[in-house]
């Protein structure tokens, strides 16, 4: 930081952004012409008018699904739907998203929905927990991770 003065904040100009990083951290970047913060582990420019990565990966990334070319495999187990599995492609090399479902004497007890990211990596999890009244379902408990 350069310093402050009548009431200014004046930041020393980078060419590039520092590294290491820590949360918190604050600098200009004089190539991007961008103010920018450490937050969350992402580093995101200040009065910006896109989204934030941590705030991308809180939408819902299935309209993904929606605007890219993909295979869809589903598995059967006992004749009943166990597995389905988004790909890149035919060729099943890159996972885009992956559900498991689980039964317990015939009904489904949870539901875990894996996301990869673009190279096929795995992102999040997203594991659901059935409970269930006389027999139908009450609820569905969902864990991120």
């Amino acid at each position: 930081m350069t310093g402050v003065a009548a009431n200014q904040l004046e930041l020393d100009a980078l060419s590039s952004d520092p590294s290491p990083v820590v949360d918190g951290a604050v600098w200009y970047n004089s190539t991007a012409g961008e103010v920018r913060v450490r937050q969350g582990g992402f580093t995101v420019p200040i009065g910006g008018s896109g989204i934030t990565p941590a705030q991308h990966q809180a939408l819902d990334q299935l309209v993904h699904l929606v605007a890219e070319t993909s295979y869809l495999e589903v598995t059967r187990t006992a004749g009943r739907v166990s597995d389905v599995t988004y790909w890149t492609d035919n060729t099943k090399t890159t996972k885009v998203r992956e559900t498991n479902i689980t039964r317990t004497a015939g009904q489904v007890s949870s539901v875990v929905v894996k996301q990869y990211d673009g190279t096929g990596t795995l992102a999040q999890t997203l594991t659901g927990t059935v409970a269930r009244t006389g027999g139908q379902v009450a609820s569905i408990d969902w864990v991120l991770t």
